[in-house]
């Protein structure tokens, strides 16, 4: 996926975005600067992917696009993640990241729960993925999905069986499409994947492995629940470029700040730390004393691997 762009025909299934609105938001606002192809037709970067879907998170939690237009992607990713609503009044509020191209698999999925079909699951799956892309697909459907599926679980509409029963078929698409990246390139960087101490949810971490190898690094994926000095070790002699950990619950773990300062003084300035996961107040401080790269919204993710990937390789 690297140095890959998308016509705007993809993009509009992805953003759930038409054609017309896009083209409008690039006319008013300063902060959508798309590129032509050589034939004068958009071309659409990760990085302008998530300038949209930012400017869209952003106008569902309040701000009019006359408030965000004129900001830097920056002053943006700032504005939604540091956020603070109150949602409660939403009984389901993934429901809201799906497009009209996602919708109709993400009802197919749900029913396919009530008798275990798996065949009708993986096949929805993989036909939303090749509307909206294998990268896409992941945090436009599937971490709704889970989100969803986790919901439903809790509120006795589902049974546990049933709940382990998607999140399994989920889990192993995930490790289909990162065993698909088989082969090491000499010319990429590395990254190393894993969740830290008292961090056990497998999901996220599978899906920081599946974008980071779809962007072009070459991934060691160490899986869940390690230590500070496990960590330290494996980064030291993998050489690896950035360490990318998953940290989504608990979220009131204090031991987690010991382990994570730990983890930035064993390793160095040199290797950038990715923090993908909930947004918690109890780590806030610690994320920007270890200098880590925190990501909340999974749609930054790709431009991020990307930035990086480009500055390590200069």
């Amino acid at each position: 996926m690297n140095n890959k762009d998308y016509p705007i025909r993809v993009v509009t299934k992805i953003t759930g975005l038409t054609a017309d609105q896009i083209r409008k938001w690039e006319e008013r606002y300063s902060i959508l600067n798309i590129t032509r192809s050589s034939k004068g037709s958009r071309r659409f970067t990760d990085k302008d992917l998530e300038l949209l879907q930012l400017m869209l998170e952003a106008k569902r939690i309040g701000f009019s696009l006359q408030e965000i237009g004129e900001l830097t992607i920056l002053e943006l990713r700032n504005i939604v993640n540091n956020f603070k609503g109150n949602s409660s009044n939403v009984m389901y509020p993934e429901l809201e990241q799906l497009s009209s191209s996602t919708k109709v698999y993400f009802d197919i999925c749900i029913e396919s729960l009530k008798d275990y079909n798996i065949s009708k699951m993986e096949k929805a799956i993989y036909q939303v993925a090749m509307e909206i892309g294998a990268v896409y697909v992941i945090h436009k459907f599937m971490v709704p999905f889970i989100k969803h599926v986790g919901r439903l679980w809790k509120n006795n509409k589902i049974s546990k069986s049933q709940e382990r029963f998607a999140n399994a078929v989920i889990r192993n698409y995930l490790e289909s499409y990162r065993s698909s990246f088989k082969e090491f390139n000499d010319k990429n960087p590395v990254a190393l994947i894993a969740t830290p101490k008292g961090q056990k949810a497998e999901l996220g971490c599978l899906v920081n492995a599946c974008i980071s190898v779809a962007t072009g690094w070459n991934n060691i994926y160490l899986g869940t629940d390690l230590s500070s000095d496990d960590l330290v070790e494996a980064t030291k002699i993998s050489k690896c470029s950035c360490l990318v950990l998953s940290v989504l619950y608990p979220l009131d773990d204090k031991s987690l700040i010991l382990e994570l300062k730990k983890i930035r003084q064993g390793i160095g300035d040199s290797v950038e730390i990715i923090i993908n996961g909930k947004k918690s107040t109890i780590y806030t401080e610690t994320y920007k004393e270890i200098r880590a790269r925190v990501v909340h919204d999974l749609f930054s993710m790709p431009s991020l691997f990307e930035e990086l990937r480009l500055k390590s390789i200069v």
